[in-house]
């Protein structure tokens, strides 16, 4: 797997590694909603879409193409996913939230984060949440948002 460079405040990883993190620890089978069938989709197809959505999002982030990228990153979180991938999608979720900010689209990146934060149950999930967004909104030098949310993250913290 390639390398994975953490910052102080964004979890960034490689387009290549982000793809096999993505698609290699996903359980056995990942059934869809949407137009797809209701039937459970394989593990090997399940990879292959996931890789290429992805690839989609890093292409058009390249193009400079970010309202498209945004959308199509909407796609991966709007698949129906086991329980058990939150952990999994989270890290997609940041490294996306990441990969706008070093386009200089913190905007957009939390824009993503919004729409898909409904996905993300556990109190874990929540508290990345709160403190990604929180980043963005410094980025974006909107300190009262910012503060506002890293305070929910503590409170977060301190129910856990």
């Amino acid at each position: 797997m390639k390398s994975v460079a953490i910052r102080s405040t964004f979890t960034k990883i490689t387009t290549g590694a982000l793809v096999t993190v993505l698609i290699g620890t996903l359980g056995t089978f990942i059934p869809l909603c949407g137009a797809q069938s209701e039937s459970p989709v394989t593990l090997d197809k399940a990879k292959s879409m996931a890789a290429a959505q992805h690839e989609i999002v890093v292409l058009l982030l390249k193009q400079k193409e970010f309202q498209k990228a945004a959308a199509e990153a909407n796609k991966i979180f709007e698949m129906k996913w086991p329980e058990g991938q939150e952990p999994l999608l989270l890290k997609s979720l940041l490294s996306l939230s990441g990969q706008f900010l070093s386009e200089g689209q913190a905007s957009l990146g939390l824009q993503v984060i919004d729409r898909n934060s409904r996905f993300f149950k556990t109190v874990p999930s929540q508290i990345a949440i709160w403190k990604e967004k929180g980043y963005l909104y410094k980025n974006m030098n909107q300190n009262d948002k910012a503060i506002d949310c890293f305070r929910k993250a503590q409170e977060l913290e301190d129910r856990k």
